[in-house]
């Protein structure tokens, strides 16, 4: 082989070799860049994820509440821990809403809206152990040694208590707070039934209670089990004044769940006067908060 042919087979290598090393140069090139190019990508994608918002959940409350009653068609108001909440009907609670009575005591469950409005989801009238009430009940009473028994009936004040009428009576609200029970054939024998709150003053009470029997004659503290039976036990005042052919009690019950109750008893002078006197006892004897 000549010289000149050695020297050609030289420079073909030499080329094939440069022509090698340049390419895989560019394909370590390209690797680099799609790997650069990718990276901005997937960082970009992280922090994309990063700005999203978490959803917020929101949270139904369940809770003891008195239900205190209908503002309007749309909304009502209950008592719970404390304090006084409007809640927004939703038609499934419509329904219940309907059958409760102020002052009830009710589980709720409710929630607040996209409009920061508290919505009522749920509501059910609180299992308070009660039997239920009878509609009617006998009641015995003692008029110038004679028993009497007569059937009362059922009454439920709107005041959150009930007590058995006897037939001779009609009971109605009377003013704010006081329910009036009285002779249907002579309204001027009557009780003003009046429950007292918890804030309510006794002394304040008592001492309003002496001056308005001043009015009528002198004062008389008389022992309650005596006059109006085993029911008045219990009382914090039971007074009473007459003069000429009147006659007036005022008196503070204590009842058995700790709730208190005045009653004004009038008594003008009828030939019934003595029966409905003891009658009045007997109706008073079954009243109960609830």
């Amino acid at each position: 082989m000549t010289n000149n042919t050695w020297i050609k087979v030289w420079m073909v290598a030499l080329v094939l070799m440069l022509s090698a090393c340049s390419s895989k140069s560019e394909n370590i090139e390209k690797k680099d860049q799609a790997a650069k190019t990718a990276e901005p990508a997937q960082t970009q994608t992280k922090e994309e994820k990063k700005e999203e918002p978490a959803a917020e959940t929101i949270t139904s409350i369940e809770e003891e509440a008195t239900y205190i009653g209908q503002i309007d068609n749309n909304s009502i108001e209950v008592k719970a821990a404390g304090e006084i909440l409007v809640l927004r009907l939703t038609e499934e609670v419509r329904d219940t809403i309907a059958t409760l009575k102020d002052g009830s005591k009710v589980t709720i469950v409710y929630k607040k809206n996209e409009n920061d409005q508290w919505i009522l989801e749920r509501i059910t009238p609180a299992e308070t152990g009660q039997p239920e009430l009878a509609p009617t009940k006998m009641l015995k009473y003692t008029v110038n040694g004679t028993s009497v028994e007569e059937a009362a009936s059922l009454i439920e004040s709107e005041l959150n208590y009930h007590f058995y009428k006897l037939p001779d009576f009609e009971f109605t609200a009377e003013e704010p707070q006081k329910d009036l029970l009285f002779v249907a054939d002579f309204a001027e024998t009557f009780v003003r039934i009046e429950p007292l709150s918890e804030d309510a003053s006794v002394d304040d009470l008592k001492k309003w209670a002496n001056d308005e029997l001043k009015a009528v004659g002198d004062i008389k503290e008389v022992n309650g089990r005596e006059t109006a039976g085993p029911a008045f036990g219990s009382t914090e005042l039971f007074i009473t004044a007459s003069k000429d052919s009147f006659k007036k009690y005022i008196v503070f019950q204590n009842l058995e769940n700790g709730d208190k109750v005045k009653y004004t008893v009038s008594l003008p002078q009828h030939q019934n006067s003595v029966k409905w006197e003891q009658a009045i006892w007997a109706m008073l004897s079954t009243l109960q908060t609830k």
